[in-house]
Parts: C-alpha cells; sequence; structure tokens
C-alpha cells in the first residue's frame, strides 16, 4: 500500500529521498523554526523505508502542534485514507487537482532543499564585500523556495538560519506591473509594516523592498509592493508559486527573522540558482573586488582624465547626463582641481545572482579638494564591459529607496 501510495502522490519528489537519507543522522548546524521541517522530512525518510508506523507518528505529531500544515495534513489523512479504505485521498476527484499540485511542489521543494543543502564551509559568490553597517544579508533561492539569513561577523558572512520561502504565481524575472512575478536582483529593506498594518493575507508583519529600484527603472520595469511578509493568517505555509510577486515566509519564520535584523541595512538577493563557493575562494574574490574600487578612486585622484573615464561604460546614464555629457562635465571640473583625496567608508558590493555581469556598490564616499568637501552615500551599477568593469550608473540612493 505504502507504494502506491508514493507512487500516487509524490512519486516525483520521493525520488529525491535517496540521497537524503544518508544525510538523515547529520545535525543540522543551522536549526529550522519550531522544527516542524524536520518532523515532515522525518516523516517522508520513514514513508521511504516503509516504516509506517515511524512516519504515522511524526506526522500525528506535526499536524498536531501545526494544524494549518497543509501539506504535513494531506500526508497524514493520506496515508490514513489508504490503510482504512485502500484508495489515497490525493486520487479521489479532479476538484482538487489545482491544490495537490501546490502541495506537491511544496514537497518537492522542501526535499530538493534537503538534498542539496549548501555545507557550512560555502558561501554564496555573489556577496562580494559586506559593508561593516550591515549586520545581516539575505540570500533567496528561488529554485530550491529558501531564503538563506547571514550575519556580517567581521566583514564575513556566515549563515545562521535558513526558511522555506514562497514566491510569485507567475514565476520570476518580474517586467510589469501585474505580472504576479518576482524580480530577481539585489534589493534592499526599506522600511516595516507592523501586521496591524495590513491585510490578513500578509500574515505576522512586511518588509517592503526598493523594486522598481534605478536598474529596473532604467530597463523600464513597472510595479511596485515587492515585499518580504509572512503567510495568511489561516495557513501556515503555501506552495512555493503563491504570491502576487513578493517573498512570503511562514509567520513563525517571518517573525524569527524580523526579529534578528536591522531593516534599515538589510540587502536582499533575489536569483533563481545562487551559486557557492569555498569560503577561501570568496575571501580571495572579496580582495580582488575591493581593489576594483581603489583603483576607481585612485584614477579619480589622479587627475587623469583618460585613466578616469576608463572607468565608465559607453553606456553609463545616470539620469541627467550620457556618457559623452558626463566625461566632458568630469573633464571641466577635475581639471580645475589642485588636487583631489577620495575616501571610501562602509562599502558593500553585490553582484546581480543571475546576471553575473552586474554589480551593486554602495559606500560612504569621502571627498576633500582645494575647494570643496564633503561626505555622501554613493551607489553605483557596473557592468563588465570589454574584458574589464565599468560604471554604468552612479548616484545618491534616494529617501526610501536606498
Amino acid at each position: 500500500m505504502i507504494k502506491e501510495w508514493t507512487s500516487s502522490l509524490l512519486s516525483l519528489a520521493m525520488a529525491a529521498l535517496i540521497p537524503v537519507a544518508v544525510q538523515a543522522q547529520e545535525v543540522n548546524p543551522y536549526g529550522l523554526s519550531e522544527g516542524n521541517e524536520e518532523l515532515l522530512l522525518s516523516g517522508l525518510r520513514n514513508l521511504n523505508s516503509h516504516e509506517l508506523d515511524s512516519a504515522l507518528s511524526d506526522l500525528q505529531q506535526l499536524t498536531e502542534r501545526r494544524p494549518d500544515f497543509r501539506l504535513a495534513q494531506l500526508i497524514y489523512a493520506d496515508i490514513l485514507a489508504a490503510q482504512a479504505h485502500g484508495q489515497p485521498l490525493s486520487n479521489q476527484g479532479e476538484g482538487h487537482k489545482q491544490k495537490i499540485d501546490g502541495l506537491i511542489s511544496e514537497a518537492k521543494a522542501r526535499l530538493l532543499m534537503a538534498k542539496e543543502k549548501p555545507g557550512a564551509n560555502m558561501l554564496p559568490a555573489d556577496m562580494l564585500q559586506l559593508s561593516p553597517q550591515q549586520k545581516h544579508i539575505i540570500v533567496v533561492d528561488t529554485r530550491l523556495s529558501r531564503l538563506f539569513l547571514f550575519e556580517n561577523q567581521q566583514g564575513v558572512p556566515v549563515l545562521v538560519k535558513d526558511y522555506y520561502a514562497s514566491y510569485g504565481r507567475g514565476g520570476i524575472g518580474k517586467e510589469k506591473r501585474g505580472d504576479l512575478k518576482t524580480p530577481l536582483g539585489v534589493y534592499f529593506v526599506t522600511s516595516r509594516l507592523e501586521d496591524e498594518q495590513l491585510p490578513s493575507r500578509y500574515g505576522s508583519g512586511a518588509l517592503p523592498l526598493n523594486y522598481p529600484n534605478v536598474w529596473d527603472q532604467r530597463h523600464g520595469r513597472t510595479g511596485s509592493g515587492i515585499w518580504l511578509h509572512g503567510s495568511p493568517v489561516e495557513t501556515y505555509s503555501r506552495p512555493p508559486k503563491a504570491s502576487e510577486g513578493c517573498i512570503s515566509l511562514t509567520n513563525p519564520d517571518f517573525i524569527e527573522l524580523d526579529k534578528q535584523i536591522d531593516y534599515l541595512n538589510t540587502p536582499v538577493l533575489v536569483g533563481h540558482n545562487i551559486r557557492w563557493i569555498e569560503k577561501s575562494d570568496w575571501l580571495a574574490q572579496r580582495d580582488r573586488f575591493n581593489n576594483l574600487i581603489d583603483r576607481w578612486a585612485a584614477d579619480w585622484e589622479s587627475r587623469d582624465h583618460q585613466r578616469y573615464i576608463d572607468n565608465y561604460a559607453s553606456s553609463y546614464r545616470d539620469g541627467k547626463r550620457d556618457f559623452a555629457d558626463y566625461s566632458s562635465y568630469k573633464q571641466r571640473i577635475n581639471s580645475s582641481k589642485k588636487f583631489i583625496d577620495i575616501g571610501v567608508r562602509n562599502l558593500s558590493l553585490y553582484r546581480y545572482p543571475d546576471n553575473p555581469d552586474l554589480m551593486v556598490a554602495t559606500f560612504l564616499q569621502d571627498y576633500k579638494s582645494d575647494n570643496l568637501q564633503g561626505s555622501s552615500v554613493k551607489r553605483q551599477y557596473w557592468v563588465y564591459d570589454q574584458e574589464r568593469w565599468r560604471i554604468a550608473y552612479e548616484g545618491k540612493p534616494s529617501r526610501g529607496n536606498p
């Protein structure tokens, strides 16, 4: 009966359990809120090895703990129905097909994460440099339906938690308002909305993101209201593709995440296939990209216009000037200076996960010349152009859109 059940409900998902079973005794180094996912995976592993009593025990405990965990309820009810009637509930009628398909997708996503969970010594390659002001960094991998929370420990990201996450019903790569897609790129949390300010479908609160950012606007992307938030109050978790474009956690997970981060200084990297590298490779990469910003500052200080302007792409636009106008402007200004000193503080560098030829730099710039000095926050978008990195946009983060 168990073989019939697995083939009818989770035939594709259960195939992923074989590698997971080998890892079943390993200690999870990061932990998971409430242990709910661990119980679910334990139940599925026991099903895969035909240990029905153990599977039922796991799932009964989970459904009693979280009656709103729909996936766990379905699997538990299916086993009981198969025992009593010889036919699982998931086989009964087409009316529930869409709902069942969504739950199967959730199970497959959770199993895929258990199979592909990165090792403790692995880091996302697109986190290039962390600012001391950024205590936490969030990375979302939509392929795994997973949100990873990193802590900045003396400039090195350390993975402290990971959470199952849903994203847009329309998929990924948002382009226009109403397409129900989740944008891919580098974003920043702009504010915090309490649950009493929100409709119930947003759950326990929301962290709005700065979509569309200046790069999205430059490429004609429309829409707004892309948030990181909880789940509708009547459910524990949702299928991977369930929101209107937002990133959605379970309410307990959102509450836990929200307590940890400083929302005004938290970047959010959203990609469909996050690439992980060894920590030693990450450290070497960080040094290389730091040198890129150092070179740009040194070229500016040299007052050699050709050296300086070679740091800028021919596609440069900042909303006021294109490349030719900007080049003429800076040549006129810089040539009038007797000296220029540039300081860079609180530097962060993040590459777009699904566009490795695009990078975002944010820093506090200290400028001093013979007739002007001051400090300001600067954001640059760099593109890999003609065998080197060059700046395609430069400006200040807009208010409320850091």
